[in-house]
């Protein structure tokens, strides 16, 4: 109370109500005096009157003051009161979706969670529904707890709520929020690094809990996983961490509790699904003829070949397509109802998972969106670990990452900068995570790596399997996409351990091995620019307008009769691959088919800019073959990795005084330069570049 009455006397009366204001000052004529004499002069308040934050808490302390509030409502967590971080061990519990799963580890002695009538275990979804309506009041106009993901400190605690009670699982090991929980091993790591999380930071007056689901799916697959994983929780120590292993009915009493308003559950939604997906027992693999196909075909073929499929990779290929072409929301009409690209994919995510299809699953997150809720603490402990990370494949200076990003910013750069294929997306987002996962278990291994890039990370695995198993680049990519998600963390770590070996047979993967008398020079291109045009805007309206030069689709035809086959447009797609053998016996140079064909991979190829340096790099080869009617390349020509080195030489012959081993830091630059230079010094390092991938340099 003496406090309150100090604070009384220097208050200002506005309308008859005392208020707080900023600050008080002396008026600048007495400054001189109070600098004579500190203290002397009268202080007045300033014309920031009140200052919110302070007649805020004033008003709080009057509430305390006449016991209208108490400390705990202000605080329900508690943490005016001195406390030590952390927990002494973790309680954990095993919920099984089936009882035929609680059965089986019981039977090997492991003790489960199941729903009792008093008891429900529901997903973290649920606990943020019900977290919506605290602090709601429809009389005051507050909206209540903002809708967020419930993280895993949230998920620990034991709730009651009217006469209820409930626990959640965490949102991290949920199979709806992210496929990697459905790999059972993965799910071994997620458990040990939630333990260990909830451990270290753990804030409350019991113990935190943590509930394991255990999916019907990945425990058919892989059952000894889950006995191996309860076997070492029983044992009392899991990865240095003390924990204990019960039924949710035994561990409550040590564990903490938290109070829930009175919720009520908003109705159920109708469904939306009224038509589904065929099933089969059987599913062949597409090839890349198939994908090319399905990918050229009208959107009525499309349709029908959906509803006709009994393919899931099919299906999941098909609503990829779809959802490019009209979106997730869009009323899709079929034989037996509506439905949505977006319930239809929905559908397939869950048979994927269930069948064990890691490609299908990709493609199905990839096509909905999916992002992992944990990329941003991945992201900020790798940066406070002093690194940089650099997302996607385009090398430009806003795909570097050096500052904190939300988990759903991050998936939308690395969407914007990587292939068109959506499965590359979710991959990027699994090496993230992965990065995160070693930097904290071998901080080692990124020792001497200050930028990370995950599309350079991706190519160096896809090269590894490339080279294992005999494979192209696109190939070697559908192969990594088979792969469980814990198989591509510890192909990760490989990589790591020996960089300059991976970087090198990513490097001999792009070799040339060319024949045939050679020589290295070919007409420069006559181009002129439009008055105030630079040659980066003349790229940027050309490639709009996708113009090409005369008799471009027949020097091309040309091109295919010295080569394997010819990739436009991103290196991992497989449907980007001209394949000489089969263009060249059935069609001709001047089928208009033909040239549908080559202009449908460049219009897939989104930024204008790139789209019109593709152009010119075909151009270039038409040039240099014509000038070399005998040489022969026993390989594909790509365009991304000509290009690539095109950039990697113009910016070295720019800079010759630059160390080649810096060129990786000045990626950005460097593409940004060769934009801007005239299409006779790409051509020329462009010839340069495909000098020296022959090994003719």
């Amino acid at each position: 109370w003496s406090w309150r009455e100090r604070l009384r006397k220097v208050a200002v009366e506005v309308d008859g109500v005392a208020l707080l204001p900023e600050v008080y000052v002396v008026p600048k004529e007495r400054v001189e005096a109070e600098r004579q004499q500190p203290g002397s002069q009268e202080r007045i308040a300033n014309d920031n009157v009140p200052l919110l934050w302070t007649q805020s808490l004033t008003w709080l302390g009057d509430l305390m003051l006449l016991g209208l509030l108490e400390p705990q409502q202000l605080d329900p967590s508690e943490r005016r009161r001195s406390r030590s971080l952390g927990a002494t061990e973790v309680l954990v519990s095993f919920v099984p979706a089936r009882e035929s799963i609680a059965a089986a580890l019981e039977q090997a002695g492991l003790a489960v969670s199941r729903p009792t009538g008093a008891t429900s275990i529901a997903s973290s979804k649920e606990l943020g529904r019900r977290m919506a309506h605290v602090g709601a009041n429809g009389r005051l106009g507050l909206s209540g707890h903002p809708r967020l993901r419930m993280e895993t400190m949230a998920t620990a605690r034991i709730y009651r709520q009217d006469g209820q009670t409930l626990a959640f699982l965490p949102a991290v090991l949920e199979e709806s929020t992210f496929y990697l929980s459905d790999d059972p091993e993965q799910l071994v790591d997620a458990v040990a690094n939630e333990v260990s999380q909830l451990q270290r930071h753990w804030r409350g007056s019991g113990l935190p809990l943590l509930l394991i689901p255990v999916e019907e799916g990945p425990f058919q697959r892989s059952p000894e996983t889950y006995l191996r994983l309860g076997e070492t929780l029983r044992s009392g120590v899991l990865g240095g961490t003390a924990v204990q292993l019960g039924s949710l009915d035994d561990l409550a009493s040590q564990a903490c509790w938290a109070d829930l308003p009175s919720y009520e559950a908003a109705p159920t939604a109708p469904a939306e699904l009224t038509q589904g997906l065929q099933s089969s027992n059987l599913d062949k693999p597409l090839t890349a003829a198939d994908e090319q196909e399905l990918e050229e075909s009208t959107l009525d073929a499309q349709l029908e070949r959906l509803w006709q499929s009994e393919s899931l990779q099919e299906q999941a290929e098909l609503l990829e397509l779809l959802v490019r072409r009209l979106g997730l929301s869009t009323v899709l009409t079929g034989p037996n109802g509506n439905a949505t690209p977006k319930t239809l994919l929905e559908e397939a995510y869950r048979r994927g998972l269930k069948e064990g299809d890691w490609n299908v699953v990709r493609r199905c997150a990839g096509g909905l969106g999916l992002v992992h809720p944990q990329l941003e603490d991945a992201l900020t402990d790798l940066l406070v670990r002093q690194k940089q990370v650099v997302v996607g494949r385009n090398y430009t200076n806003d795909s570097l990452i050096t500052q904190p990003l939300s988990s759903k910013a991050i998936a939308t750069r690395i969407r914007r900068y990587s292939g068109e294929d959506s499965r590359e997306w979710v991959l990027q987002q699994e090496l993230l995570l992965a990065l995160d996962g070693l930097a904290r278990r071998d901080p080692a291994l990124l020792s001497g790596s200050l930028t990370l890039q995950l599309g350079q990370l991706l190519l160096l695995l896809t090269s590894e399997v490339a080279g294992e198993q005999n494979l192209s680049p696109s190939d070697a990519f559908e192969a990594l996409c088979d792969t469980p998600p814990h198989m591509i963390g510890r192909r990760l770590k490989q990589v790591l351990n020996d960089v300059e070996h991976a970087k090198a047979a990513l490097q001999r993967k792009e070799q040339l091995h060319l024949s045939g008398r050679v020589s290295w020079e070919a007409p420069a291109p006559l181009e002129e620019l439009e008055k105030g045009e630079n040659w980066l805007k003349h790229r940027e309206r050309m490639g709009a307008l996708q113009n090409v030069p005369r008799d471009f689709h027949p020097g091309i035809w040309s091109l295919l009769h010295h080569c394997r086959g010819l990739v436009i447009g991103d290196k991992l797609e497989r449907r980007n691959r001209l394949e000489s053998a089969p263009l060249l016996k059935e069609k001709t140079p001047g089928e208009r088919n033909f040239a549908v064909h080559v202009e449908h991979l460049l219009s897939k190829i989104e930024a204008p800019e790139y789209r019109r340096l593709c152009i010119e790099t075909l151009v270039t080869l038409i040039a240099f073959v014509d000038a070399n009617p005998e040489v022969s390349v026993d390989d594909d020509l790509v365009l991304d990795v000509v290009i690539g080195h095109a950039v990697r030489v113009g910016w070295q012959q720019r800079h010759p005084e630059a160390d080649p081993a810096d060129y990786g830091s000045h990626k950005g630059d460097a593409w940004a330069a060769f934009y801007h230079s005239s299409p006779a010094d790409c051509r020329r390092w462009q010839l340069q570049a495909l000098k020296e991938l022959a090994g003719m340099a």
